[in-house]
């Protein structure tokens, strides 16, 4: 049994190893599940602690956590497999029922997407139909959590640039339309680790956006 401060779930690569590489940076004792075929090798590098699983299996996120027995929990997931079942749902609610069974962890924090949540019905019909499946199935995720009676935050990142991690970036309680710049996925990283121990944002979504308004955006 090993303690960690920090597990992350859909973290070996993007954002997720992004705030694994910042955690450990911090000093923080860092876990990740992750699939036997990923590559983990960034990973290791950092000195992050590796359990292999499968979050569309419930007993390998009980078996992760009953080993890794973390104080925080951060779950990135995303996408679906070639059964079409989709990990953001699915493979977040199994996490979600693993931590109700688990011992008592300081904050499980759900990283979706903007969109999402009270934010859908807002999206024009042309971002329904391309993305209204995730966006549908990461909002169940996100309900099933405000529901469980964890010590919950959800961080809700607008569109996603691989650009260097600027700290140009806004927490916002709703989506703002004037912002229409891409945040690159190194600001949500920090925004994740921003959040994440402040209670400020306990029982709160986060909306993260660029912090920047439509004519700074044009002029960039």
């Amino acid at each position: 049994m090993k303690k960690v401060d920090l597990l992350l779930f859909g973290a070996t690569r993007n954002t997720g190893l992004s705030i694994a590489c910042m955690a450990v940076g911090k000093g923080e004792a860092v876990a990740v599940m992750a699939r036997k075929e990923s590559d983990v090798s960034a990973l290791k590098r950092l000195g992050v602690t590796v359990v292999h699983g499968d979050a569309f299996d419930i007993q390998d996120c009980r078996r992760t956590l009953n080993d890794i027995r973390p104080r925080r929990v951060v779950s990135l997931m995303g996408g679906k497999n070639a059964q079409g079942r989709r990990v953001c749902g699915e493979g977040n609610i199994n996490v979600i029922c693993a931590l109700e069974e688990s011992d008592s962890i300081e904050r499980c924090l759900l990283v979706t997407s903007m969109g999402c949540g009270e934010q859908y019905e807002a999206l024009s019909d042309h971002v329904k139909k391309f993305l209204g499946e995730a966006l549908r199935a990461k909002t169940e995720a996100e309900n099933y959590l405000k529901k469980s009676g964890l010590p919950w935050t959800i961080v809700r990142p607008g569109g996603l640039s691989d650009e260097p991690a600027s700290g140009n970036f806004c927490l916002l309680d709703g989506a703002d339309r004037s912002r229409k710049g891409y945040v690159s996925r190194g600001d949500v990283a920090a925004a994740v680790l921003r959040v994440l121990d402040d209670p400020v944002w306990l029982y709160r979504a986060v909306t993260v956006q660029c912090d920047k308004d439509v004519e700074d955006a044009i002029h960039a």
